[in-house]
């Protein structure tokens, strides 16, 4: 098996030098760690050193071993050192030091990308877990989508479930407005007969999506805090209530506590005020693009919950496409193979 060095180059100010791939070459315009094969004779450190000299003219120092991982047929050694000087790149499209958080917003190799993001969500660890509720924590659409047929049918026509469901995937508030203005009727003639139907009654039989209760216990018996932005009103606690799920929560933000709807930061900020959150050390879940935009606006990182793959290009810093991804997804460990 190919053996590979890649050192994880820290200057005194914490940042780690990543370098992006050129054209033509595999992996192409992807970042990554720099190092390269380890000649006979050489172990993983001497290999880093000389592949350093060689591509970056970097001196290095405190060389140690931190994790092995293999990738594409290769054995990768991945290494920690230090450096005060300055890279010279020889063969990358482009080099520079980002702060471990920052990785995550880079494309990195494949080798290359469970390392940075387990390096990011360590410094520090995250702590504080911000949660959505409707199709986030519970499985909600089903039932917000017969409502808004029914209610589609009270006001004179019909629309199929699944466009109802992606117009109440950017929210209930767009659905009633586009189909009002595209079937020719007031606003609020339709958001009258929505809310005749008096949906929230049906909210505390809303099941908890899969891997939710676990994520949610898992993440507290690890020291994680757990809170809720919801723009629902009170009958979302007492749905979380009656599956045993609303003692896990530290706080909560309803409909009744009088914030702005996301994406607006207001309820997000009002968290972090009140528990003192370090923002480096919260996230904000959620499984639309409002809820990760609330996230972002309030300087906290954000994580798509998109089953469907309905948004790939929201600019979340995180994503899954299961809630059983979560626990490791927000909280990995950096370890050997």
């Amino acid at each position: 098996m190919i053996e590979v060095s890649a050192g994880i180059i820290k200057r005194t100010d914490g940042q780690i030098l990543i370098c992006q791939r050129g054209a033509g070459r595999h992996n192409a315009h992807l970042w990554e760690f720099p190092g390269g094969k380890r000649e006979p004779g050489e172990d993983a450190a001497q290999c880093l050193r000389r592949e350093l000299g060689e591509e970056l003219s970097l001196p290095v120092r405190n060389v140690r071993e931190l994790c092995v991982r293999e990738a594409e047929g290769i054995r990768f050694t991945f290494l920690t050192c230090e450096t005060d000087a300055e890279p010279t790149p020889t063969e990358h499209k482009a080099v520079r030091f980002v702060p471990p958080r920052g990785m995550l917003r880079y494309p990195f190799c494949p080798a290359d990308t469970a390392v940075a993001r387990e390096l990011a969500l360590n410094a520090p660890r995250l702590r504080h877990f911000l949660w959505d509720f409707d199709g986030t924590l519970v499985d909600s659409y089903p039932g917000l989508t017969a409502m808004l047929l029914k209610a589609c049918r009270e006001a004179g026509f019909e629309v199929t479930p699944e466009y109802a469901l992606e117009l109440m995937k950017n929210s209930l508030g767009h659905a009633v407005t586009t189909l009002a203005a595209e079937h020719g009727m007031p606003r609020e003639g339709l958001q009258a007969a929505v809310d005749r139907q008096n949906e929230d009654a049906l909210v505390r039989d809303y099941p908890p999506i899969p891997g939710i209760p676990e994520t949610l216990r898992a993440l507290r018996a690890m020291g994680g805090q757990h809170y809720l932005v919801t723009h629902r009103g009170r009958a979302a606690l007492e749905c979380l209530a009656h599956h045993g799920l609303l003692d896990l929560f530290t706080d909560t933000v309803t409909k009744e506590d009088g914030f702005p709807r996301k994406p607006a930061p207001d309820s997000v900020r009002h968290l972090l005020n009140k528990h003192c959150i370090d923002p480096a050390e919260a996230v904000m879940i959620g499984d639309r693009p409002l809820d990760t935009a609330a996230g972002r606006n309030a300087g906290i990182l954000s994580c798509l919950l998109d089953v469907e793959g309905r948004f790939p290009d929201d600019p979340c810093e995180l994503r899954v496409s299961s809630a059983k991804q979560l626990t490791e997804s927000l909280c990995p460990e950096v370890t050997g193979v």
